[in-house]
């Protein structure tokens, strides 16, 4: 992996989508503040300097455009592993994309792709909290961070080596046709939950199966089974 490190810049995932053609497969990219962060559905990701840990990663091969579905989640896997080593727990995935501690949301992903006539790369984007100490403003689901968890503030430097090596560790094991399923299955937040579902602009009572072993989502509503694509249903649990 090559490492890029800025002090600040507009946005990881925009430098890398403006640069993507001069850059190598599974360029890291990193900032200690970012003055247009984006998250999903294009929400500002707002950060005071040093208290996040903001990155993406430029996938350019072949294997990783054809074999998409897995990035989203093998991404917070990646940074539940790199989270784990600083003792905190109950650690899961929120699919397709969030990092859950307990019930509070202590990283987002963000998974964009750019095309011309065909697809030339795929960018993860990705933000940690990690030395907030509050969350100030109105959240649809309340965030923690590294510090709320430990009660210690973590050196920014050491845990993004630690999430380097993690994601770098589990790109090349995915590039070789490991299957990272088994393992992302026990970090399922969702699974077995009720809840509200937004699904196509209809707000329906579902119950979620769970997290398939080609990363859609299955869940159960009006009798019926259902799998679910990224982008297709928005939870309000």
């Amino acid at each position: 992996m090559q490492r890029i490190d800025f002090d600040t810049v507009d946005s990881t995932n925009t430098y890398l989508k403006n640069n993507y053609g001069e850059l190598k497969d599974m360029t890291f990219v990193s900032a200690l503040l970012q003055t247009a962060g984006r998250g999903r559905n294009n929400r500002k990701w707002l950060s005071e300097k040093g208290d996040s840990l903001m990155f993406s990663i430029l996938l350019k091969d072949e294997v990783f455009l054809a074999n998409y579905r897995p990035l989203s989640v093998l991404a917070a896997y990646s940074v539940i592993k790199a989270l784990e080593q600083y003792g905190i727990s109950d650690l899961s995935i929120k699919w397709p994309n969030d990092v859950y501690a307990g019930d509070e949301k202590i990283c987002g992903i963000l998974l964009e792709g750019v095309a011309r006539e065909k697809m030339e790369c795929l960018i993860i984007g990705t933000g940690i909290n990690v030395n907030q100490e509050s969350f100030e403003g109105e959240y649809l689901r309340r965030p923690t961070s590294v510090y709320l968890q430990t009660g210690k503030h973590v050196e920014l430097e050491e845990l993004k080596n630690t999430v380097y090596a993690q994601f770098s560790e589990n790109l090349e094991l995915l590039k070789k046709g490991h299957d990272f399923y088994p393992e992302i299955a026990r970090y399922d937040y969702l699974k077995g939950r009720n809840a509200v579902a937004e699904i196509n602009g209809q707000r329906e009572e579902v119950m979620i199966r769970g997290i398939n072993d080609n990363y859609s989502l299955r869940i159960c509503y009006r009798g019926n089974e259902s799998d679910i694509e990224s982008g297709e249903i928005t939870f309000h649990l």
